[in-house]
This record gives C-alpha cells, sequence and structure tokens, in this order.
C-alpha cells in the first residue's frame, strides 16, 4: 500500500442488563461491502463472498454488476448481462438486469468497515487519465465514508493482452494505491491461450472455476489479516 496504513483500534462492549450476548453481538457486527464487475458475479464472486462470510466477526452484503466499472457505481448504469447480490442475511438475488447500486446510497445504507472492490476489467481502451480519475473519484467516496477500503485488480485476460494490462492496472494503481490496500491478481491468473471468451474464467469449465477460486482465495490471504471488527471514521480531503 502506498501512503497511509490501515488503523487498528479497539471498542468496548457493553451489555445491557438482562441483553442476550449473541443477539448484542450481531447488532455491533460490522460490515464489509463488496463490489465487483462480472468476475464478481462468477465464481472468484461466490468464493470471496464465501470467504468473507466465514470470517464470522463481521456481517457481509454483495453487490456485484457485469459490465461495471467505478463510473457505474455512480450513474446508476444499467447491466443486461447479470447480476449477484446478497445481503448482510444472506438472502440471494440473481439476474440478468438491473440498474447498478450507487455508492454513495450502498456507504450510507451499510456503514461499512471495510470496503472490498474488484473492479478493473472493464476499464481496457479507456485513457489512462480516465482509469485513474475515476478509480480515484470511488476510492475517495469510500474512506470519506468512514470505511477502509481494499481494491482487488484485474486479473488476466486473453483478449485484454500486456501491454494494455499493464497500463490499466498502473493507472488504477495511480488513482487508488495512498488510499486502498491494492491487490495484483495478475500475479495469481493465468487464462488459457485457448477456450473460452478470453476474459471470464467460468466460460472455461470447471477449470476456469477453479482459477476463479484460487484468485479470490490469493486475495483474501493477502488482504484478511488486516479486517479487524471495528467502524473507523476518518475524513481524507480529496486532491
Amino acid at each position: 500500500m502506498r501512503g497511509g496504513r490501515l488503523a487498528l483500534c479497539v471498542f468496548a462492549l457493553t451489555l445491557p442488563a438482562g441483553a442476550s450476548l449473541a443477539v448484542e453481538l450481531k447488532a455491533a457486527s460490522p460490515v464489509i461491502l463488496f463490489i465487483g464487475d462480472s468476475h464478481a458475479v462468477g465464481s472468484f464472486g461466490i468464493q470471496q463472498d464465501a470467504l468473507l462470510r466465514g470470517i464470522g466477526k463481521f456481517r457481509v452484503a454483495t453487490y456485484a454488476i457485469c459490465g461495471s466499472s467505478p463510473q457505474s457505481w455512480f450513474q446508476g448504469e444499467k447491466t443486461r448481462c447479470g447480476y449477484f447480490f446478497r445481503d448482510t442475511e444472506g438472502r440471494e438475488q440473481r439476474g440478468w438486469e438491473a440498474e447498478t447500486p450507487l455508492i454513495a446510497n450502498l456507504l450510507a445504507m451499510h456503514q461499512p468497515g471495510y470496503t472490498v472492490v474488484e473492479l478493473g476489467a472493464n476499464m481496457y481502451g479507456y485513457p489512462s487519465e480516465w482509469v485513474e480519475k475515476t478509480s480515484h473519484e470511488m476510492a475517495m467516496a469510500i474512506v470519506n465514508s468512514g470505511s477502509k477500503c481494499i481494491w482487488i485488480g484485474p486479473p488476466q485476460a486473453r483478449i485484454q493482452p500486456e501491454p494494455e494490462l499493464s497500463r490499466v492496472f498502473e493507472a488504477m494503481r495511480a488513482g487508488v494505491g495512498q488510499y486502498c490496500l491494492f491487490f495484483d491478481s495478475r500475479k495469481f491468473t493465468i487464462y488459457p491461450d485457448a477456450g473460452g471468451d478470453g476474459i471470464h474464467f467460468n466460460t472455461l469449465g470447471e477449470a476456469g472455476e477453479r482459477i476463479a477460486e484460487n484468485w479470490a482465495l490469493s486475495a483474501f490471504y493477502a488482504f484478511s489479516p488486516v479486517l479487524k471488527p471495528f467502524k473507523p471514521a476518518q475524513q481524507i480531503r480529496a486532491r
């Protein structure tokens, strides 16, 4: 991470007389907000959602929108290629068409202690300045809400080869690296030379699903040690 560090703090929980410990802990449990694109709609997102919920000390809210980039979450763009939502109670929604939830509304509703973002695969072909600017705007919205930010960069893809992948990756890191823990997915994903659609691992069948799941595991193992059950509140001024 470039710049600031994830700060740690401890809170004391005082139970009212006669209160149930389980009920109070559930009410006090902080939220992890997980948002992503079509990779999060598929095996990567399903695995990442399960891993986050498996921590136990957090509630998790997942919103994945096919075709989305940071801009989509500010403009409420509609997807027609699929979505995957799972709320803090574990209730799941899937379908083909949905409006992208506004990031401001999600942050206000869930007040997450941490926000995990998996975006970037839909930013190929756009100018580096735009990639950096829109990524930076999302990172700022997250940290200025009081949430810590964890960003999972785009994976390798056959139809998005080098040097384009690195160009987008570096522009995105320039936009969010000072404010978010940034995970380099390129080191943990290899798209085969044949088969599939060239970008989505699920189109490769079981072998692709394993690649996506291993990618999710690698990202989770990298950032999970910093997850602490608290709700930070720190504002960072926009540059």
